[in-house]
């Protein structure tokens, strides 16, 4: 007798209702995955994944309409069910881990209670007889973190939590809806190494919903692409590697990034001209005033660093290295503890502290630039500010606005000038977010994570975009970023961070081809699928 299928669904459609009727976002997609199998679901932002993940489990709320199709999970009719019994398929017989896990956790309940929460919905099976601290091990995180809240947890941590909740009553199917987008590659790493064992030892099926193609040439078995609602290919990883047959697929394929040591970022030598920026013994610590009763964390540690005028320099480390915390302090947003700081020669002053219209060395490019705008006011409101906040004024402001959309690609800017955040995609945001840093004329750059919630394809444009900015003003640029992918594809040297210290730095070909620290190369090392094979060789540890 042939197994059940752990998910079907047959001839799903999906719609958004608006003024004009429903819009599709889903259209006759069919998918199934066996017990045990591994599937990706592929495809760029605004394709119809999360739609999909979320009408798996009937999460969908209006506007969302589902208008067609079948969802069997474990035999079990979804659409047809009531919600009783679609509550109780939650959790028991499939689960979900989200994006973000810090919104998926209650920010003021401890981490054993809302694990304990979850078990009690298994009262009486054999199941209940688990404890969160169990749960905690399965995911190699220490019980004595059963009484910490969410904020007090990693975000490579918190993801653990939330996959050890989804899997705390040993369901069939396990959905993961892009779980680490925003993590660095060796916590990524480490977080899919523990789902493969785990998904060995309990047999669970899983579907990751991402558009991080290396990552499921590593752990999936099977990937269905995805373009504008539709499946337009089903095929196992090898077959797809080999011979993607839809077109778009080969455009995913020749979009991926990977460690090739090769782009914008040039070869060029040390400049001998005065420094943009120059650190000299940078400290950072929090808690350590008279008053706190917790422990000093040191989050920058004696750091000198020297970004030369039109030199991309990126700083490489994982999540808690003390990359963004460098930022901010070259870009005045805080205060150092210790050490000094020159922006064009002379130190930066404090935000709280700036008056209107004068210099500005650094501008501030961020991560999230949806989250940096205002959604109430338009994008020409945003830009308008900007330019009149510098230090050339409300000299004719609106034909500055113009030029300034011009110069990062957003033609005609009569297109954007009254549109707000939420109207624009995410590269269009993000570009936004350069045209308003470079409305105050900065020396420097400073890019904290600028493409990490971008699509792969999306990427390339942005930082080809910031590459030509520095080609074409003379700006320098301090890439911040977890990526060693693309601080290889846009630096002319590389600066790698760990726990507050710098522990390497070079030029960007040299130190990707032949990193000397331990840590450069574990960096290297958890790249997914992204090292090139003629490259291979030349990414071997340093003897």
């Amino acid at each position: 007798m042939t197994e059940q299928p752990a998910l079907e669904i047959s001839n799903l459609s999906v719609g958004y209702a608006g003024e004009s009727g429903i819009i599709p976002a889903v259209e006759d997609v069919s998918l199934s995955i066996a017990p045990g199998e591994f599937v990706g679901l592929a495809g760029e932002s605004g394709c119809g994944k999360s739609t999909i993940a979320q009408s798996i489990l009937r999460l969908l709320r209006a506007p969302g309409v589902i208008t067609g199709g079948t969802i069997r999970i474990c035999g079990s009719d979804v659409l047809s069910s009531d919600d009783d019994k679609v509550r109780a398929l939650r959790w028991r017989t499939a689960s979900i881990v989200l994006q973000n896990s810090l919104t998926s956790l209650n920010p003021v309940k401890r981490i054993g209670w809302q694990l304990q929460e979850v078990l009690d919905r298994a009262k009486g099976s054999e199941t209940a007889r688990r404890t969160p601290a169990e749960l905690l091990e399965m995911v190699d995180i220490d019980p004595a973190r059963l009484r910490a809240f969410p904020h007090q947890l990693s975000g490579g941590q918190r993801q653990r939590v939330v996959i050890a909740m989804a899997l705390a009553l040993c369901p069939a199917l396990v959905i993961l809806d892009e779980p680490t987008t925003a993590l660095d590659v060796i916590v990524q790493q480490e977080i899919f190494v523990t789902v493969k064992a785990l998904q060995q030892r309990m047999g669970f099926a899983v579907l990751l919903i991402t558009h991080d193609l290396p990552l499921l040439f590593d752990v999936a078995d099977r990937i269905a692409v995805m373009k504008d609602g539709r499946i337009v290919e089903n095929a196992t990883i090898e077959d797809f590697r080999r011979n993607p047959r839809h077109p778009y697929s080969r455009v995913l394929i020749e979009a991926t990034p990977r460690l090739n040591l090769s782009g914008p970022g040039s070869a060029r030598p040390p400049s001998a001209a005065h420094p943009v920026l120059e650190t000299a013994h940078l400290r950072k610590t929090y808690g350590d005033a008279p008053w706190s009763h917790a422990s000093a964390l040191v989050a920058v540690d004696d750091v000198s660093l020297r970004v030369a005028p039109s030199e991309i320099v990126a700083i490489v480390g994982a999540s808690g290295s003390g990359k963004s915390t460098l930022g901010r302090m070259v870009t005045g947003l805080i205060r150092p503890t210790s050490g000094d700081i020159l922006l064009d020669g002379r130190p930066p002053v404090p935000v709280s502290q700036r008056r209107k219209g004068q210099s500005r060395a650094a501008q501030m490019v961020f991560q999230d630039v949806y989250g940096s705008l205002n959604p109430l006011h338009t994008i020409g409101h945003h830009l308008r500010r900007a330019v009149i906040s510098a230090p050339s004024g409300g000299r004719d402001v609106a034909r500055r606005v113009d030029d300034l959309l011009a110069e990062v690609g957003l033609t005609p800017p009569s297109n954007y000038l009254d549109r707000r955040p939420h109207e624009l995609s995410g590269g269009q945001r993000q570009r936004v977010g350069l045209a308003r840093a470079l409305a105050a004329s900065p020396k420097l750059l400073v890019a904290d994570e600028p493409v990490s919630m971008l699509d792969v394809s999306i990427r390339r444009d942005i930082l080809s975009l910031i590459a030509r900015l520095r080609d074409e003003q003379g700006v320098a640029v301090l890439y911040i970023t977890h990526d060693v992918i693309s601080a290889g594809y846009i630096a002319d040297r590389i600066v790698v961070m760990h726990r507050g210290q710098i522990v390497e730095e070079g030029p960007a070909k040299a130190v990707l081809a032949n990193p000397r620290h331990d840590y450069t190369r574990r960096l290297i090392a958890a790249v997914p699928g992204g090292i090139a094979p003629a490259d291979a060789a030349a990414l071997q540890p340093a003897t």
